[in-house]
C-alpha cells in the first residue's frame, strides 16, 4: 500500500458531521478515535480533547499522535469551511509513550509549530497514572497557519510511510485479521437472516 494520508470518518464508516466521535483509519485499519470532538454553539469553533487508540495501535507500541492530530486538524480546516478556530486539550494514559513530560513538550512543540497560540502545559494530578499532563492551545484559520499545518504533516506523513516500509508484510497482518473478522460476522449475520426466511 503507497500511503498517502488517513481517512477521517463518523461511526462505522459514514460520513463524518461535526460535533461526532473522528474515527481514524489508515485504509481498512482503524487507529482510533477522537473523542469527543465538541463545537460551538456559533459553529465557528471545534474542541478537540484525547484521542483514543485501537488495539493496533496499543499492539505497534508506537506513537501515532502526531500524525493522527494534524490529519484531524487538516480534515477539519479542508472540510468545514466555517470553522475559524480549533482548540486543543490534549491529555492520554502515558504509559505507552514513557516520561510524561516528554510527551508534553512534544505536543507543546507540535501545536506550536502549526501556530497555535496560548499554548501551556498543565500538571493533570491523577494518582493512578502520575506524571500526565494536559496540552492546551488553540489553532486559527489563516494563510499562514495553513501553510505551517501543511508542512509538519507532509513532514508527519513521511515519517509513517518510512516506519511502513521498515516494518514490511507484518505491518499488514493486524490489517487482514480485521478483514477477515469482518467478513466472518457478515456471513454469519446473512446465515441467520436466510435461516430466519425460511422459517417463517
Amino acid at each position: 500500500m503507497t500511503f498517502e494520508r488517513l481517512r477521517i470518518t463518523g461511526r462505522d464508516g459514514e460520513r463524518y458531521e461535526l460535533g461526532a466521535p473522528m474515527h481514524v483509519h489508515d485504509g481498512s485499519v482503524h487507529l482510533g478515535a477522537v473523542d469527543p470532538v465538541r463545537l460551538s454553539r456559533d459553529g465557528t469553533e471545534v474542541h478537540i480533547e484525547r484521542f483514543l487508540p485501537s488495539r493496533f495501535v496499543k499492539e505497534q507500541r508506537r506513537n501515532f499522535g502526531p500524525l493522527v492530530l494534524l490529519e484531524v486538524t487538516s480534515y477539519l480546516a479542508e472540510q468545514f469551511h466555517g470553522i475559524q478556530t480549533i482548540s486543543y486539550s490534549l491529555s492520554r494514559e502515558i504509559e505507552m509513550h514513557g516520561d510524561g513530560m516528554k510527551v508534553a513538550s512534544a505536543r507543546s512543540a507540535l501545536l506550536q509549530d502549526i501556530g497555535a497560540e496560548g499554548v501551556t502545559i498543565t500538571p493533570r494530578p491523577d494518582h493512578e497514572t502520575p506524571g500526565n499532563f494536559v496540552v492546551e492551545g488553540v489553532w486559527a484559520y489563516n494563510e499562514r497557519n495553513l501553510a505551517a499545518l501543511g508542512h509538519c504533516l507532509a513532514r508527519e506523513r513521511e515519517i509513517y510511510r518510512q516506519w511502513e516500509a521498515a516494518a514490511g508484510p507484518a505491518a499488514a497482518i493486524p490489517a487482514l485479521r480485521d478483514r477477515l473478522r469482518q467478513l466472518l460476522v457478515r456471513g454469519t449475520g446473512e446465515a441467520g437472516m436466510r435461516g430466519g426466511e425460511e422459517s417463517d
